[in-house]
């Protein structure tokens, strides 16, 4: 059930890394440009802010419903983890509480 939950929050990461990568990308491309066309400061600044918001927005129009049914698959696994009640760590051995320490 673990590696389940985990496999799918490392899809959902791998995901938002392609998207940051993409928008990271474009946002260096087009500061470039831009201040090769001379605009620099505060309008270069609400440019950029436009244009993060525009592709935040269109990331989660192309990836919205995979991301959806990842984090819904991923909600199910933790929530049928909780109900079953399996436990979220390995019994560990236990060390006497002796005071005394033998060579």
């Amino acid at each position: 059930m673990q590696s389940i939950f985990d496999t799918l929050v490392g899809f959902i990461l791998t995901l938002l890394g392609l998207i940051v990568a993409a928008v990271t990308f474009v946002e260096l491309a087009v500061r470039s440009a831009l201040g090769s066309m001379g605009i620099q400061g505060p309008i270069q600044t609400i440019l950029l802010l436009l244009l993060f918001f525009a592709l935040i927005g269109l990331a989660l129009r192309i990836f919205g419903r995979l991301l959806a049914v990842l984090l819904t698959a991923a909600f199910l696994v933790y929530l049928l983890h909780a109900l079953l009640g399996i436990p979220h760590n390995i019994p560990m051995q236990r060390i006497p509480q002796d005071k005394t320490v033998s060579f």
